[in-house]
């Protein structure tokens, strides 16, 4: 016990540590985009969102891929603070030429320095780590307007139109398009037992038990937890959807575009043409950066379940007619 202690303060300076810093690098950032908290963005951005394990990582890679777009890069999350100051003195996505080519992921990870991020920390600096969904109007001014000059100061860095994709963004998503009513959004979806069926493999994996929430809560979160485990990651996808779906009746149905995680894989080069055309619409051209293939075998295609996990899961979502 007493021979863990030391180590246990290390760990905990150093989380002070870097919390200040990216508290310090967040206030640098702002105030050198601070233009952008009242001008138009030079390009909207767009926002990759839906359900966990709904195949969102795959786009995100296909992406940035296929276009010659900016993003958060996991070179830019070692220094989640200002991500647009790395960008600017490195130019990790405004000078790559080519794709990856490497779509492998591990619940939303990526390999290497130019790899896609979620990058977390940074969506922390705007929103709080709980409750995950945040309204437009819970989304204190003094936000929106930091978030609108950090996307800005991004953009402006990255020289193009910039790609995100936090799926607990999903959550903040009515307050992520009043703060930034440029914004496009693209919605992944996947067949309702498949995806339930990998958020459970998933928990597993992530957390050792089934019965531990993974990811992001839609609203009503406190009464999801009551339920069991099969209904719980059913109900999770559902709720997100039906949110994004609120959010589009708000602002409208030209800034959403849907797909389906089946349609990708079976054709994503046409899935990305139907993309970039709903980029051009609002006036944002994606520029070519590399070739895609031509199709992927769906993930967690073979995932299977204990019978009786299998056989509730099954049971709720005829009960529920879905």
């Amino acid at each position: 016990m007493t021979a863990s202690l030391p180590r246990r303060l290390a760990l905990a300076a150093r989380a002070r540590l870097r919390r200040a810093r990216i508290r310090s690098l967040h206030a640098l950032e702002v105030r050198l985009g601070r233009r952008w908290a009242d001008e138009a963005l030079l390009y909207p951005p767009i926002f990759v969102v839906g359900a966990p394990r709904s195949g969102s990582t795959l786009l995100y890679q296909l992406l940035t891929d296929r276009f010659d777009v900016g993003y958060l890069a996991n070179g830019h999350a070692r220094h989640a603070g200002a991500p647009s100051l790395v960008e600017r003195r490195r130019g990790l996505v405004r000078e790559r030429r080519r794709a990856l080519g490497d779509y492998r992921s591990s619940f939303g990870g990526t390999a290497g320095e130019l790899g896609p991020s979620e990058c977390g920390p940074f969506w922390y600096r705007f929103f709080p780590r709980r409750p995950h969904y945040v309204s437009a109007d819970a989304f204190p001014t003094s936000s929106r307007r930091e978030l609108r000059a950090a996307i800005g100061a991004f953009v402006e860095a990255c020289g193009r139109p910039v790609v995100y994709k936090n799926l607990y963004c999903t959550a903040r998503m009515d307050a992520i398009a009043a703060a930034l009513p440029e914004a496009l959004f693209v919605a992944v979806h996947r067949d309702l037992a498949a995806n339930a069926r990998s958020l459970l493999d998933a928990r597993l994996r992530v957390t050792g038990a089934y019965e531990s929430w993974w990811s992001a809560e839609p609203p009503g979160i406190e009464r999801l937890l009551q339920l069991p485990p099969e209904e719980q990651v059913v109900e999770q996808v559902r709720r997100l959807d039906a949110l994004v779906a609120e959010v589009e009746a708000k602002i409208g149905c030209e800034r959403v575009l849907h797909l389906a995680y089946e349609d990708l894989c079976a054709d994503p080069r046409a899935q990305l043409e139907r993309i970039a055309a709903f980029a051009a619409g609002h006036d944002c051209e994606l520029g070519e950066r590399g070739e895609v293939p031509a199709s992927f075998p769906e993930r967690d295609g073979g995932t299977t379940l204990p019978p009786e996990l299998e056989e509730a899961l099954r049971g709720y979502m005829e009960r529920q007619h879905v």
